[in-house]
């Protein structure tokens, strides 16, 4: 039996905004929207997402935190490395 690939951890960090909304999606591939939602979440100022994934992390956040427009940043993503934990400043 073939042992399952570990997992990485990417931390999203909020330290620029009293609150942010930001989108995660995960899967196996970096073109991010053919991979599953992880949700949405509002991040308050100092609030870590901890995403722990095998394959790829994508989030975006909103493009002007806080006016409700609804736009959003492009993706960004990074393929977290087996036993490491990343950090990351939204």
């Amino acid at each position: 039996m073939r042992p399952l690939p570990a997992a990485g951890q990417l931390n999203l960090h909020n330290d620029r905004w009293d609150a942010v909304r930001v989108e995660v999606r995960v899967g196996a591939s970096d073109a991010c929207d053919a991979n599953a939602s992880a949700g949405v979440r509002t991040l308050r100022r100092a609030q870590i997402w901890a995403v722990v994934v095998v394959g790829f992390v994508c989030w975006r956040r909103e493009a002007n935190p806080g006016d409700g427009s609804g736009v959003w940043t492009g993706w960004v993503s990074q393929q977290p490395v087996e036993g490491i934990t990343a950090d990351v400043s939204l």
